[in-house]
């Protein structure tokens, strides 16, 4: 009787997640925000029909590990490379801002050095997807503001390697202090190291030699295995599952192989890991919304204002006018798909509290939310920052010509310096 209800438990998760998948999109909304809700509606909170999502720790794990197995194999050393030098300067730096707002909440939320830094380092991620969304919908996708914004986010997605991995390390220390966070650091370099012997010279032989079988399914025996096993034999060692999962994934970064290993992947990636989200939607408890609103609104804050100012602060000071820095601030500010890995493994890990995860979802959600509402608002501030600076602003007009624009109403005479005797031009 168990099993039967499991089984019609599991179908109940999947047809929900289904459904609000399919209105997110229908919303416009991503489809995380669906499974996110879903789960929240049939969840033991609101309450609804399953009051016990234990039985789902498995599925959800697996998820998780998947998602992160994905990822790291995504991960590339071309994606530096691709990178332009401000949007990597630029972005590096709004993540440094926006992780130090975070770390403000250490004293508010009672949070020692590794919880402070796992919360800023969830308020520093956005969502590429939102932002994609969000642009395609306004037709500005090959604006100016629209490529810098998506150029932070990839610097983001980036960053998140090596801030995964030492989080996983420091969370696990009971006693957080500036020398532990350094012997995570320390830790984390020698497991790039050994990471990069295997990916170097044994997988690419593993894998080629059952890619010359030419067989799909055991391409997906052996990539499941690698996620799997690498997060059991972490475990073992007492490190996390998941940050097993994920130097799995880096093993095969820069292996040939690493494409079909990831197309096997994908198809059960997203079933467990919709399985994942809606698990973390069922966590939320809605009651924190009117048990701590200050805290909520803090978060908010923090997310959307704290983040448009930042983002646009540094697109500024990279030269380019205030137009562009507003909108891409305002992309910038909501949380990303990241953070809701991060929020969950902090509440596996202990480091955050069951109050502060709802604090953070429920922020979370908003955000993405009202991120397209604040971009349509947008207009009337540019309008008015635009009379008030008295330069146009043309949002598909390339920086350097702007700037050349708004400099021709303030002209300004450069004397160079020559040496004595030296007669000039």
């Amino acid at each position: 009787m168990t099993d039967v209800s499991l089984l019609l438990n599991l179908v109940l998760v999947l047809a929900a997640a289904a459904i609000g998948g399919a209105l997110a999109l229908r919303l416009k909304q991503p489809i995380i925000v669906g499974y996110l809700v879903a789960g929240l509606l049939i969840g033991p909170f609101t309450p609804g029909p399953i009051a016990n999502f234990d039985q789902f720790r498995f599925f959800a794990e697996v998820g998780l590990a998947l998602l992160l197995f994905v990822m790291g194999a995504r991960m590339s050393l071309s994606q530096f490379r691709g990178l332009g030098r401000v949007i990597l300067l630029g972005g590096s730096v709004q993540i440094v801002f926006t992780i130090s707002l975070g770390l403000l909440f250490m004293l508010w939320f009672g949070l020692n050095l590794a919880q402070g830094f796992l919360l800023g380092t969830i308020l520093a991620q956005s969502s590429s997807a939102v932002i994609a969304r969000v642009l395609d919908d306004r037709d500005e996708t090959d604006s100016v503001h629209g490529r810098i914004a998506v150029g932070v986010s990839a610097v983001q997605d980036v960053s998140s390697l090596p801030l995964l991995l030492v989080l996983l390390v420091f969370l696990g220390q009971e006693d957080a202090t500036p020398l532990s966070l350094i012997i995570a650091v320390a830790q984390v370099v020698g497991l790039a190291a050994a990471l990069y012997v295997i990916g170097r010279f044994l997988w690419p032989r593993l894998l080629g030699w059952f890619g010359r079988i030419g067989s799909e399914e055991l391409t997906l025996l052996v990539a499941l295995g690698l996620a799997l096993g690498g997060g059991l034999v972490l475990q073992m060692i007492g490190l996390s599952f998941a940050l097993g999962a994920f130097l799995a994934g880096l093993v095969i970064a820069e292996s040939p192989h690493r494409p079909a290993a990831i197309s096997r992947v994908l198809p059960l990636r997203d079933v467990f890991a919709a399985i994942f989200f809606v698990s973390i939607g069922a966590l939320f408890n809605p009651a924190v919304l009117w048990e701590s609103p200050l805290e909520l609104l803090a978060l908010l804050g923090t997310l959307i204002v704290g983040k448009a100012l930042v983002g646009a602060i540094v697109t500024r000071s990279f030269g380019h006018v205030r137009s562009i820095a507003i909108l891409t601030g305002l992309l910038l500010a909501q949380i990303g798909e990241f953070a809701f890995i991060l929020v969950n493994i902090g509440l596996q890990q202990g480091a955050i509290s069951q109050q502060l995860f709802s604090t953070i979802i429920a922020a979370a959600v908003i955000s993405i939310f009202l991120n397209s509402l604040i971009l349509d608002s947008a207009p009337p501030v540019l309008g008015w920052v635009a009379r008030v600076t008295r330069f146009d602003a043309l949002l598909k007009t390339p920086a350097a010509t702007m700037r050349s624009a708004f400099t021709k109403r303030r002209p300004r005479v450069v004397r160079e310096k020559r040496p004595p005797g030296r007669p000039g031009r």
